[in-house]
């Protein structure tokens, strides 16, 4: 018997030309992900592999909807390798990332909202998936860290504007949500794997502080959990493109016709687009003319106002070079500075927005 598979349709040709590039299995003129969902089937099936006894095939299809719906991004390298045959093992950190601009529902206001029960169940299988990558490399000491892409995007298709109240507000829910999945993800691999040698204490005062429910709390404490620092928002350019091309991480909507430069082992080439929730909006026909919300729109000091907002659901510090039309001079750098500290973000850095941007 098949396996169902739903179908993943791309809505932006720069996410085609990225998974192309980046993700597709092809050994030189055998071509053997013939689309996105044989993709998404792969890896699905590879992660499925290390689940113990009759969970496999459930757990399997619980993956395969989660990637093929755009809601679950997992590490790059594991969507080039997982089950080509050509893994690794993997050292260091391995990423995976939610899309938050796939859990509005309907796509666009006045009736849209965000799903947070959704994300709070996705973020628990992220953590699991990424275990079992780290399980089937051979590596249980690999650290695992979950983010988000397409906060601007969501924020677009909601109605609310990126530099406000209710934007960060309905940031930080969805950053809430991700921190109670990851924390029950990690309780419950606990449970049946295994948790870590570490003193936990610490994590749950923390869980206490961001309002975790007491279950969850009373089942850390029975069980412990497998893996103590779980929730960071890293910049994940490659998957934010792949996931038709939504924000990257935190950062505001580029804007109409804004390129990424595509650099694959057959050459490079550059793609424009205006992005995931423009083409949604405007497809829905309620999308303007010209969209405001964006980064030329907007002072840097946004973003690190939307990272405070986040900042304290996450594990580490939110540290990733800021998005700019112009460079900051001194007196700028000097007043971000003093902010990011403030708000326990990293030290702040920029990257121009000015350029084509090199994924």
């Amino acid at each position: 018997m098949i396996e169902p598979r739903p179908l993943s349709p791309f809505i932006d040709l720069a996410a085609v030309e990225a998974w192309d590039a980046w993700f597709r299995w092809r050994e030189h003129s055998v071509l053997h992900d013939v689309s996105i969902e044989d993709t998404w089937w792969r890896v699905a099936c590879a992660l499925a592999a290390a689940e113990a006894g009759n969970e496999g095939p459930a757990w399997r299809l619980r993956v395969m909807d989660a990637l093929a719906s755009w809601r679950l991004l997992p590490d790059p390298r594991v969507l080039a390798k997982a089950g080509t045959g050509l893994a690794e093992r993997r050292h260091g950190t391995l990423h995976a990332v939610l899309n938050a601009a796939c859990f509005v529902s309907p796509a666009d206001a006045p009736h849209a909202a965000i799903d947070t029960a959704a994300l709070t169940d996705c973020a628990a299988l992220a953590v699991r998936a990424l275990d079992n990558a780290a399980l089937l490399a051979g590596n249980v000491t690999t650290r695992l860290r979950i983010g988000v892409v397409g906060i601007a995007d969501a924020l677009a298709l909601l109605g609310l504007e990126y530099d406000s109240e209710a934007g960060r507000t309905q940031a930080a829910a969805v950053a809430q949500a991700l921190a109670e999945g990851c924390l029950g993800g990690s309780i419950a691999l606990a449970a049946s794997r295994g948790g870590c040698e570490r003193d936990t204490r610490g994590l749950l005062a923390r869980a206490m502080l961001r309002g975790a429910p007491q279950e969850l709390l009373k089942d850390a404490a029975r069980h412990g959990v497998r893996h103590t620092q779980l929730t960071a928002i890293t910049s994940q350019p490659r998957l934010a493109l792949l996931a038709n091309n939504v924000a990257d991480a935190v950062d505001p909507l580029r804007g109409e016709d804004h390129a990424g430069l595509i650099i694959a082992a057959d050459g490079q080439r550059t793609m424009r687009s205006p992005g995931y929730a423009l083409n949604v909006l405007r497809s829905g026909g309620s999308g303007p003319s010209h969209w405001r919300d964006t980064l030329e729109h907007q002072s840097w000091f946004a973003q690190i106002a939307m990272r405070a907002a986040l900042q304290p659901w996450m594990d580490s510090p939110i540290a990733y070079p800021l998005l700019a039309t112009h460079l900051p001079d001194e007196p700028q750098r000097l007043a971000a500075r003093m902010l990011t500290a403030q708000h326990g973000l990293g030290e702040p850095a920029w990257r121009s927005s000015a350029e084509v941007q090199a994924v």
